[in-house]
């Protein structure tokens, strides 16, 4: 599952590949590496906005109206929200009709399971450019959003990484973002996206520091992207 991403570019460089400001009263924040776990801000364009604008979100979808969100989220972990059940379940089954967003970061963490041992991998692009996970929100009385990251099985690069559960966030192709967040768009048309539009440009990964992963460490740094090498491993990607 999807709990560690990156988003490091600046903001005039994220405006200038989405097409989209910031909204004027965001203070943007970049991240070598962003823990899910932390309560920090990711990005998103959300769906409802009729001029559409980056907003911050909380990671991890709240529902609406929800009195106690700090004894939710003791309760539940929905910072990635499984493509199998988000027209069944009753947190997501009315986001994804109606608040889509995309969620913008330029990499992720995953680790692999070699023996009893984990690995920690760092996936981006080959060519470094930002990208958008598919999301789901929620917008609060507080003016606060709430998201998701969608989740799926994973494709054969990811799953020799991601090898114990072989799954992956969904990255869209950037053909399929706008469409994403289209208000009007039917439930095969949002079933066909999940299916068939990940992200065709190429992916690079590289074992990094096994930091990233232990919370006594700041791994929201600059080192935490440098190749971090296992001599029992054999091999860097």
């Amino acid at each position: 599952m999807c709990y560690h991403i990156s988003n490091t570019k600046p903001a005039r460089k994220l405006e200038d590949f989405f097409d989209v400001k910031f909204n004027k009263d965001v203070v943007y924040e970049p991240n070598y590496h962003l823990n899910g776990f932390d309560n920090r801000f990711v990005y998103i364009i959300p769906q409802e906005n009729e001029s559409a604008v980056i907003e911050p979100a909380k990671w991890g979808l709240l529902p609406e109206n929800l009195e106690n969100p700090v004894d939710f989220k003791k309760r539940f972990n929905t910072l990635n929200a499984k493509s199998e059940s988000l027209f069944t379940s009753n947190l997501w089954k009315e986001p994804i009709v109606n608040r889509r967003c995309l969620i913008l970061a330029d990499g992720f963490f995953e680790s692999k399971h070699v023996g009893k041992n984990k690995y920690p991998h760092y996936i981006r692009l080959k060519n470094h450019d930002p990208f958008a996970f598919a999301g789901i929100y929620n917008d609060h009385q507080n003016g606060v959003f709430s998201c998701s990251i969608i989740t799926k099985k994973a494709n054969p690069f990811m799953a020799e990484i991601h090898n114990s559960k072989e799954r992956m966030p969904l990255i869209l192709d950037t053909s399929f973002q706008k469409e994403w967040i289209n208000p009007s768009l039917s439930k095969n048309s949002i079933n066909e996206i999940i299916e068939k539009g990940f992200m065709t440009k190429e992916f690079e990964a590289y074992t990094v520091s096994k930091d990233v992963t232990n919370s006594r460490k700041n791994s929201n740094t600059i080192d935490i992207l440098k190749p971090f090498y296992y001599p029992e491993l054999n091999t860097l990607f």
